[in-house]
């Protein structure tokens, strides 16, 4: 095994959490991945993994070796890429996104995307959190609302907006509000971030913006969840129109307040600044725009 075979497995290693199964996806034994660990652990003059009984953990020492070996392989695969810039597309493509839309939405496009696309891997996180890009090495994300300034290049994917919803049991025992004051008076269900908590939502009258604080007895920190109590019946959620409208027109979901937008929350994708995108990457913006109606826009 040669060192980028083993700069990917130690990278396998470290996304599967276990060596059996990178033995089972590599379609090799588990000794041959074990022994494949200490050579590597040996040549760095490091330990890399910390391995128990039941579970496998990273050392100081392996998170930032981990961190290196992602930009090596991105590097490799990208100098690859670039010469064979008429060839198939291959390499893998780090991609993070909101819990509700990377489930509903985006897996199956990616899966669509690597179906007319077999030389890419794809490594999905899923996360109502804001990661960092560049610490975390992905190659694109996937945010909704405003971005703030950064050091991230951003592509408008869709535009979109947030709608206050509930089932029809909810409204039809609690009534629908006229006005969004009168939210003051409903279980109000939200998205809880570490450091940002949803206190209150933004609305918008004759082009006025204004604030309603909102109140609930219960906050998750995945947008799936609150979508879940919501058709459930325990409350009002405020969600991206595109998480919920298989909801609505199923009518599981009934959306109320529409004349008060929230104002605008579109669908970005966006990646590291300064570092063209590579052929796989920007292969894969272009694919998501089309699919997502805005093209190449």
């Amino acid at each position: 095994m040669d060192q980028f075979n083993l700069l990917r497995l130690y990278v396998a290693v470290a996304d599967l959490g276990s060596l059996s199964a990178v033995a089972r996806a590599q379609g090799l034994s588990p000794s041959t991945v074990t022994s494949a660990l200490q050579r590597l652990e040996e040549r760095v003059g490091a330990r890399l993994v910390t391995r128990t009984t039941r579970r496998l953990s990273l050392t100081p020492e392996g998170e930032r070796f981990l961190a290196n070996c992602r930009r090596i392989l991105a590097d490799l695969d990208e100098a690859m890429d670039e010469v064979s810039d008429r060839g198939p597309l291959r390499g893998e493509i780090r991609v993070t996104a909101t819990n509700d839309f990377g489930r509903s939405t985006l897996a199956p496009l990616l899966h669509e995307f690597m179906e007319a696309n077999p030389g890419v891997q794809i490594a999905l996180t899923l996360s109502d959190a804001v990661v960092d890009m560049v610490e975390d090495s992905y190659d694109l994300a996937l945010r909704m609302g405003q971005l703030p300034d950064s050091g991230l290049t951003a592509r408008l994917l869709m535009r979109g907006a947030r709608r206050v919803c509930a089932s029809p049991a909810y409204w039809r025992q609690h009534g629908r509000p006229e006005h969004p004051r009168d939210l003051a008076r409903h279980n109000c269900i939200v998205l809880a971030r570490p450091g940002a908590p949803q206190s209150s939502w933004q609305f918008q009258e004759e082009g006025r913006a204004f604030a309603v604080r909102i109140r609930g007895d219960r906050t998750a920190n995945d947008g799936g969840t609150l979508r879940a109590w919501a058709i459930a019946s325990a409350g009002v959620v405020l969600k991206f129109d595109l998480d919920i409208a298989q909801d609505l027109a199923a009518g599981r979901l009934e959306a109320v307040l529409d004349d008060f937008s929230t104002g605008a929350v579109n669908l970005h994708a966006v990646h590291p600044a300064g570092r063209h995108p590579s052929r796989r990457v920007a292969a894969l913006l272009d694919f998501l725009a089309a699919r997502l109606g805005l093209g190449r826009s």
